[in-house]
């Protein structure tokens, strides 16, 4: 998506300020892929913050991801580019620096409790990476169920309790089959753990604890102008993994057993 369609589906949003700042971009787009975030807010005589804001605004990640689009729009690249590939591993880097230092333990506590585990993926990449949870999860010696194929019916949901935990993976968490199922459950006392985008929605509300993943997206293809990557989730479930883990071997070992992960 090219920036003046951003700024025109955010529009709302701006205040004089940010239209001051994007009538500077729009006229000179060559020279601000170029600049710093310092430089531009010198440039329009504003604060590095305000510039970041109206970056924010227009649903952009960073400063980095709107100065990758404008050198697309400049260069009208339909090849893999160099910053692009930078834009993504520094992004990638960004998000495992940020679950670095995210606290696990309710989540793992609620796996760990649970009688059983469930999982579901909502699209093609959430049920892959629905598999793979499931496959990891096993050398922690935890069977984990999941819905491959399986409709979401009257019977379905009698297979499930208040002692149960299911594991959603959604990308929007609003799609009306996700809220549907997640309301349902909830109604029968199941406790929910749902891996979404990184913003509100409706699926997160009704969970009790959530996992994020930032969207990547690149427009660099013509066939294909919203690439979005999907790494973060399958990142995301390593790093749940290796979280539970460690968990589960602190448990066995306060319990005094012996025989540990």
């Amino acid at each position: 998506m090219k920036l003046s369609e951003l700024v025109l589906d955010n529009y709302t949003k701006l205040n004089e300020t940010d239209l001051l700042i994007w009538n500077y971009i729009a006229t000179h787009k060559e020279e601000v892929s170029r600049l710093t975030i310092n430089d531009l807010a010198q440039k329009t005589n504003v604060s590095r913050t305000t510039i970041s804001r109206f970056v924010r605004k227009i649903k952009l990640r960073g400063y980095s991801e709107l100065k990758v689009l404008l050198r697309l729009e400049q260069e009208n690249l339909n090849t893999f580019d160099t910053e692009v590939f930078e834009f993504t591993c520094d992004s990638l880097i960004q998000y495992i620096t940020n679950q670095k230092h995210k606290d696990y333990k309710t989540i793992c506590q609620l796996i760990y409790q649970a009688k059983r585990v469930f999982v579901y993926g909502s699209g093609d990449v959430q049920l892959s990476v629905a598999k793979q949870i499931k496959r990891m999860f096993t050398s922690a010696k935890e069977i984990i169920y999941d819905f491959a194929g399986t409709t979401f019916d009257h019977a379905m949901y009698e297979v499930f309790n208040k002692e149960d935990v299911i594991i959603m993976i959604s990308l929007s968490g609003n799609s009306k089959k996700v809220v549907d199922i997640a309301r349902r459950l909830k109604l029968l006392g199941v406790k929910i753990i749902s891996i979404t985008e990184f913003k509100n929605n409706q699926l997160a509300e009704f969970s009790d604890e959530n996992l994020y993943i930032d969207s990547i997206n690149l427009n660099f293809l013509q066939n294909h102008p919203n690439y979005k990557i999907t790494m973060p989730y399958f990142l995301l479930a390593e790093l749940l993994f290796i979280q539970y883990a460690i968990y589960k071997n602190e448990q066995l070992l306060l319990q005094g057993k012996k025989e540990i992960l």
